[in-house]
């Protein structure tokens, strides 16, 4: 099959983690996907990108969708966590955690669809939180409110344009041993976390991935506004 062909994703956040896992996912069923990230080096497959810079975000969704003709998927996985007391969260860690895990999403959301409308098709799949469907655990407050917003960013969107072919949905994770999670919870809190689900163990980024890629694919041809639980059961 041709790149002309192919199906297109871009995923953000691709550097590590669930977004690493789901870009090289993607591209083992033949479609042809783009990783940004603020930590990558320039490539064929990639780019550097703040995905909070709207600028930014534009500049390079039009350079994905001139080179290779298409945008046909688009998998919002950056994301920035903190720890810390709800009643100790700075103006700067507000912005930067919405920055990146909500006007982020929306940002990529937007100019996905600007170039998703022409072709009336589209698959997006932003990643909310088990924090986004109860409360974090481990996580600050900052962190748990984007993740609120992801889920109501997702559902407006897809009531909005589902009928133009574009589906937007979400995937909403338990803990998951991700770089980003184990830099910032101690071995003994992992542990505690993993005894807690009733699967008692963490998540892999793996497992989240392959969710994720059903909902980018046309097998979920029927769902729209969906927030999928991959969390082991965990409430």
């Amino acid at each position: 099959m041709s790149n002309k062909d192919r199906r297109v994703a871009i995923v953000t956040g691709a550097s590590r983690g669930i977004g690493k896992a789901t870009l090289d996912l993607l591209a083992s069923r033949d479609v042809l996907a783009v990783g940004i990230s603020r930590n990558l080096e320039e490539s064929e497959r990639s780019r550097r990108c703040d995905v909070a810079d709207e600028a930014e975000v534009g500049r390079v969704f039009e350079e994905v969708a001139t080179e290779y003709g298409r945008i046909d998927i688009v998998v919002n996985c950056a994301g920035i966590v903190k720890t810390g007391d709800p009643l100790g969260v700075s103006p700067e860690e507000w912005q930067t955690i919405l920055g990146t895990n909500l006007i982020g999403t929306y940002n990529c959301s937007k100019h996905a669809i600007i170039h998703m409308r022409s072709r009336g098709y589209g698959r997006i799949v932003n990643i909310s939180s088990v924090a986004g469907r109860s409360f974090s655990q481990t996580a600050s407050l900052a962190y748990t409110c984007s993740k609120y917003g992801v889920i109501g960013l997702t559902r407006q969107l897809a009531a909005t344009f589902g009928k133009e072919g574009i589906h937007v949905n979400c995937v909403a994770p338990s803990q998951t041993l991700s770089e980003m999670l184990v830099s910032n919870v101690s071995s003994d809190d992992l542990d505690a976390l993993a005894s807690k689900n009733p699967l008692g163990r963490l998540a892999k980024p793996r497992e989240i991935a392959e969710t994720i890629c059903f909902l980018a694919s046309d097998r979920a041809a029927y769902i729209n506004g969906a927030v999928i639980d991959v969390n082991g059961g965990q409430q």
